[in-house]
This record gives structure tokens, C-alpha cells and sequence, in this order.
């Protein structure tokens, strides 16, 4: 199964830390499952935006890197003209729920 075709009923993905398995991102939100799919393939990478992320396990060093509070290395806050752009690394994020322990 692909990264975008573990949609929820919502219709929306769950994505966890791969090391701790605690959730990073929920998407899509605040767009439609179609642009975040679109974005994403455009950049080769899952693009998530603010209101994707869950800001309590996630931090954004000054230069950019995007870590988890663990310390698990994400990939980056690029910028764009729409707003922070966090460009995940596939192999930083799973569908490995919390409550199934680390990996």
C-alpha cells in the first residue's frame, strides 16, 4: 500500500515518528486530499502545512530542520508563498500508531 492510501473515514492519513511511533502530521486539512497529494508529488516528498501538523511533538530548528521532540530527524520547513511547507523524508514517518510501541 502507498503513503496516501491509508486514508481514515475523515479522508484523511495518519503520519507518526518512525523511532517512537507519535503522531507528527494529519492530513489533509484545510485542503482538499487531491492538492495535498498534488503538492506533494510535485516535490517527491509528503508536504504537510501548519494546520497538518501536530505542533506538541514537532519543532523547527533555526536553520530550518524540522525534528520531532525526540530528536528523530523529519526533513525541513520550506517556505513558500502559501505558508510554512514541511518537507517530510518518507523513511522519518510511518503508520505506526503510538500505543504500538517503538518500532
Amino acid at each position: 500500500m502507498k503513503w496516501w492510501q491509508n486514508l481514515d473515514a475523515k479522508g484523511e492519513n495518519k503520519f507518526y515518528d518512525s523511532v517512537t511511533g507519535k503522531l507528527l502530521f494529519v492530513a489533509p486539512k484545510g485542503r482538499s486530499f487531491e492538492d495535498f497529494l498534488k503538492e506533494s508529488k510535485e516535490h517527491g516528498w509528503p508536504s504537510f502545512r501548519d494546520e497538518e501538523c501536530v505542533h506538541e511533538n514537532i519543532r523547527v530548528l533555526k536553520d530550518g530542520e524540522a525534528v520531532s521532540l525526540n530528536g528523530t530527524h523529519l526533513g525541513h520547513n520550506l517556505p513558500d508563498s502559501n505558508g510554512n511547507r514541511y518537507c517530510i523524508n518518507l523513511v522519518s514517518i510511518a503508520g505506526n500508531p503510538e500505543n504500538t510501541g517503538k518500532l
